[in-house]
């Protein structure tokens, strides 16, 4: 059972490794496989990692199937469905989740494209709620991530829940109509209550901020958790805390399981047809069931859910069920209701946590002549520093952040006895809010205040200004080689001939491994996909440059940066003042050290920013054989933010790069004039993004660039690139490449010419981003 179930989880993971998905008809094949796995057991490993890997073909193709059709791309068309899941309000409107059942462009109707992800900007004539069917004009585009090495893909969360497009609300349409306001299917009523609570909760409790995190508690919902909230329980290692997951489960399972066993033998005699184990179990399971479908019947639940059904048929059959073979069980039906999970980092350390406690706890005397406040301290010590040591590895390769196991340790043990009172209270506080409103409101503000009391201690842990050294991203082999010490140190046998210390040895790699650096001499050029925007990273043997920011106030820079194991920048350079080119300047200032920023526009940063210098023409540096020089703008005359923008040569003995940033024709025809002989590159990062308003025939004769490239965003408003002005390229034979279509773009500039490009929509294709 646990060999095969592992055995179907690998077949899981080799299909997530697939550049594309092979013909789902492959997955009737499953049918003869099963019975041969029983009748050749020799080959059930086989049999089981090869059920796996079409079981999750035939599920993925299921998803990828319904596409949105090319010709209705950024379209106006009409739509009739169904809101699923529950609407979020946001600073500009609404955002949810559509289920169309037609779709009508120019009078006809199309195919469904799946679920769609939609915002309405403004207010719509009526709140929008769960099970709530509607006709809208929309304009749809398919999902198109953008792809950086290192940065999370938000495809995998978005594949995964079936999206296959987002879109726009059409604002001032006559084609809105509000056609049914009563839900209908099941899960349009679960999650019609669950919208109902969350209202109820919002009104009592107000704008706390820990408002959010008792919703979250109470009904899995986690959408209006502040980011600085986030970044607090990812920096303390307590973020399961308010995921419902095993532990609030488990929690209710077990809670009500012994209520309703001490209230059945209190009956007596009139219980005796029932034995009170029997009821307890059903009630303990309905109990969990119905959190679960509360909380959205996320992965931890499913897993949770399924570990305490298992659970109760043992003690309902009267059989003792080992640790692992529940786990397995467990396992597989999640595998098998959801294959995607896996895709899930929280499916990982969920099941991580249970497997590393299962493994570092079997086989340890339990304490018998200490007080029962004594062993649950013992205990409850022991697993946390297990579970801690055990996820170490893999959260610090997903994260980052060594120092969680300081800080993770610290907290957990702090917090996971307050916050299984705060569950049980809020679960109680939440189950009333219809029958006892008052003594509901009483228990949720309780709730908030033993939350305010808790939240201290971690907010401290996250405010500590750990070693720079601590954030790392480690390469697979250290990963690995760290996980095998983990499980060296937590074993529960001793083996002379492997001693203990020996696992420190092996987790020595995640912070000491051999990095990359560019030689001297050479220049490593990345420019970043940050859709309709400009970010770019230029690395020399001991330097960084970055070069604009992106529009994005979460920027693809920071992780970006932190995945090169780099945590400074030597010269931030923001070209000017456009939210396109900017916007994420405040998060790097944030999140790394930046010694030097030079800008055409200092005066949009505040005073504290002792180290701001307005970028001139003139200005010129070398790092490490590299030569930096600032072409513009000049001081002699007024310009527009676009044509005040920063322009920066890189050269290196080989080979040059030119950065134009939104550079319109008048700065062009002045650096033709200035600059006759200099401005010829080997690399030209297209101005304005392709603008008509720029690249000038002359001025590309005057850089003679071999390669062009097009930093843009999937069709974008502006319609960049404009057609002329990729034609004037095309016409002189340059190679043009974009963001949109290869991703991250990354060059090396060396001592001799050019490297090959790297694209990372080709590095990191996966079959989910084929459409």
């Amino acid at each position: 059972m646990r060999s095969s179930t592992l055995a179907f989880l690998l077949g899981i993971l080799a299909c997530q490794m697939l550049n594309h998905l092979p013909d789902s008809r492959l997955a009737l094949l499953i049918f003869p496989l099963l019975p041969a796995a029983v009748i050749y057991p020799r080959l059930r490993l086989i049999i089981f990692f090869i059920v796996g890997l079409l079981w999750t073909v035939w599920r993925a193709n299921l998803i990828l199937t319904p596409q949105l059709l090319p010709e209705i791309e950024n379209q106006p068309v009409q739509v009739i469905g169904t809101i699923v899941e529950i609407p979020l309000t946001t600073n500009y409107g609404w955002s949810f989740y559509f289920i169309p059942s037609q779709l009508t462009f120019q009078g006809l109707n199309k195919s469904l494209p799946g679920k769609l992800q939609l915002s309405w900007f403004g207010i719509p004539p009526q709140p929008l709620s769960p099970g709530q069917e509607w006709q809208l004009q929309v304009r749809l585009k398919k999902v198109h991530p953008m792809l950086n090495p290192g940065v999370f893909d938000y495809s995998s969360i978005s594949f995964p829940r079936g999206i296959r497009a987002t879109g726009s609300v059409q604002s001032n349409s006559k084609e809105w109509r509000l056609l049914n306001n009563n839900p209908s299917s099941f899960q349009n009523i679960i999650d019609h209550w669950r919208y109902q609570l969350i209202k109820r909760i919002k009104d009592w409790l107000g704008d706390n901020p820990n408002t959010a995190i008792i919703i979250a508690l109470a009904v899995g919902h986690q959408a209006d958790i502040k980011p600085q909230q986030w970044e607090m329980m990812k920096r303390t290692g307590i973020v399961h805390l308010i995921s419902v997951s095993g532990l609030h489960i488990s929690l209710v399972a077990m809670l009500i399981f012994g209520i309703a066993r001490r209230f059945w033998n209190y009956l007596g005699q009139a219980a005796l047809w029932l034995p009170a184990d029997y009821f307890a179990i059903l009630l303990s399971v309905f109990a969990a069931t119905s959190y679960a479908l509360l909380a959205g019947f996320s992965v931890p639940t499913q897993r949770s859910l399924v570990m305490i059904i298992v659970i109760m048929i043992g003690i309902f059959l009267a059989r003792t069920l080992t640790g692992s073979r529940i786990l397995a069980m467990a396992l597989l039906a999640v595998l098998i209701y959801e294959p995607l999970a896996v895709m899930s980092i929280g499916f990982w350390l969920s099941f991580g946590a249970l497997a590393t406690m299962r493994y570092a706890l079997n086989g340890r005397r339990p304490l018998r002549e200490s007080s029962w406040l004594i062993r649950w301290g013992i205990n409850t010590a022991t697993t946390q520093w297990a579970v801690t040591l055990g996820l170490f590895p893999p959260l610090l390769a997903w994260s980052g952040n060594g120092f969680l196991l300081i800080t993770s340790l610290l907290a957990n043990t702090v917090a996971i006895p307050w916050f299984s009172l705060l569950t049980v209270l809020v679960l109680i506080g939440t189950s009333l809010i219809f029958v006892l409103p008052e003594l509901s409101h009483f228990l949720l503000q309780i709730s908030v205040y033993l939350l305010d009391a808790i939240w201290v201690f971690p907010t401290w842990l996250a405010s500590i200004q750990w070693p720079l050294w601590l954030q790392v991203f480690p390469p697979w082999w250290a990963t690995g080689a760290a996980i095998i010490g983990v499980a060296i140190l937590l074993s529960p046998f001793s083996w002379h001939f492997l001693p203990k210390w020996l696992g420190l040895l092996w987790c020595l790699p995640l912070f000491f491994f051999p990095r990359e650096f560019p030689p001297p001499g050479e220049a490593w050029f990345t420019l970043l996909d940050v859709g309709q925007g400009l970010a770019a990273v230029i690395r020399t043997e001991k330097h960084v440059l970055v070069y604009d920011t992106g529009p994005q106030r979460n920027t693809a820079v920071v992780p970006f940066l932190h995945h090169q194991n780099l945590s400074s920048i030597d010269t931030l350079v923001i070209s000017h003042e456009d939210a396109d080119h900017s916007h994420g300047t405040t998060t790097i200032l944030q999140e790394l050290i930046v010694k030097e920023l030079l800008t055409s526009a200092p005066a949009i940063f505040s005073p504290e920013h002792h180290n701001v210098r307005e970028c001139r023409a003139g200005q010129s540096w070398q790092w490490d054989g590299v030569n930096f020089q600032m072409l513009s703008p000049t001081g002699d005359f007024v310009l527009n933010s676009n044509n005040r923008s920063c322009v920066l040569k890189v050269s290196t003995a080989g080979s040059s790069l030119l950065l134009t940033s939104d550079i319109e024709k008048l700065t062009e025809y002045r650096l033709i004039h200035d600059y006759p002989q200099q401005l010829r590159a080997d690399i030209l990062v297209v101005p304005h993004h392709g603008s008509k308003t720029s690249s000038v025939e002359s001025f590309i004769d005057a850089v003679k660039p071999k390669i062009a490239l097009f930093s843009t965003g999937y069709l974008n408003r502006f319609k960049h690139p404009a057609a002329k002005v990729v034609q004037r390229y095309q016409q002189r034979h340059i190679i043009l490449w974009d963001t949109v279509n290869q991703g991250a773009i990354t060059y090396h500039l060396t001592t001799t010419g050019l490297s090959p490009p790297r694209f990372a929509r080709v590095d990191l294709h996966r079959y989910w981003h084929d459409n």
